[in-house]
């Protein structure tokens, strides 16, 4: 343990309020107090955000996209936190004198006015330090001076009822965004045509997404095969490929006039036929999501 960490460690169980860095007393601590603690919850089916404002700093923000992890930001309107370490920890409340704060992340930060951002399991575990009563900190040196600390925390009051609308947001995500869902490959075994589960599974979430985002305006369906047999046996193969798919994604409400629907035989390979795998790669039907121009 090197003596920076020691020296951490040792302000952590001095001070109450964490002092990362720096001198006893050198703090700059930006948080909201009981009068003006405010959480704004935005969202749709997309994306769900609940912000909060930090008075003389900023603003954090927890964000949920469709298909992708949760996401802690920490946007400030000016040059507060310097270069160096950032630390987020959780700190227990007033009233509970005694109980040790936690660190949660240690992460770099370049300074210059750029936002923390934290994801997955560490921004979980700030909502569930909120839920419990906790504020999460985010604490560095300052940029003027590295011998001062600059905390900013997240207020617990008012957390509590923003949260439970924040959560019935998440309830309502689609599993998947457009990025993940624009671009599908169907793979099928040599000769294959029938759908598997797991080509159904895909395809379900295309026609969930489509169904949800009325900017999706077209649907391309590409049937492909690899170079095994005539070229006559596979466009005909490649055919029966897309129909399969397209007959699919119709059955599951997708409107007939945004599919396009083609086929192509061995003419369009994904890659080299020369190995197993490249011709399983070969054997496929592709789906492409087009949004409009005024998406």
């Amino acid at each position: 343990m090197g003596t920076s960490q020691q020296y951490l460690i040792r302000t952590l169980l001095l001070f109450t309020t964490v002092l990362p860095f720096g001198k006893a007393g050198a703090l700059s601590h930006y948080q909201s107090g009981i009068m003006n603690s405010e959480w704004f919850l935005s969202g749709d089916i997309f994306s769900c955000s609940l912000t909060h404002p930090v008075p003389n700093y900023g603003e954090g923000r927890f964000i949920k996209e469709a298909g992708e992890p949760m996401k802690f930001v920490l946007q400030p309107r000016n040059e507060k936190l310097g270069p160096g370490q950032v630390y987020i920890i959780s700190q227990a409340p007033e009233w509970s004198p005694g109980v040790k704060p936690e660190t949660l992340e240690i992460l770099p930060y370049p300074g210059y006015g750029l936002t923390v951002e934290v994801g997955g399991k560490v921004a979980e575990r700030m909502l569930t330090s909120l839920d419990r009563g906790r504020h999460p900190v985010v604490a560095g040196t300052a940029w003027e001076n590295e011998r001062e600390t600059v905390e900013v925390g997240l207020s617990n009051i008012n957390f509590a009822p923003a949260y439970n609308e924040f959560r019935q947001c998440l309830a309502t995500l689609l599993p998947v965004n457009y990025d993940q869902i624009a671009r599908t490959a169907a793979l099928f075994p040599t000769n294959g045509m029938e759908l598997t589960q797991r080509i159904k599974a895909r395809l379900d979430l295309v026609a969930l997404y489509v169904a949800a985002d009325p900017s999706v305006e077209y649907i391309y369906i590409d049937g492909h095969t690899d170079f095994i047999g005539s070229r006559r046996e596979n466009r005909e193969l490649s055919k029966v490929r897309a129909e399969r798919v397209t007959a699919y994604l119709l059955e599951q409400g997708v409107p007939v006039d945004k599919i396009i629907s083609r086929y192509h035989g061995e003419r369009y390979p994904a890659t080299n036929n020369n190995s197993a795998s490249g011709r399983e790669r070969n054997r496929r039907v592709t789906i492409r999501l087009e949004k409009s121009d005024e998406s």
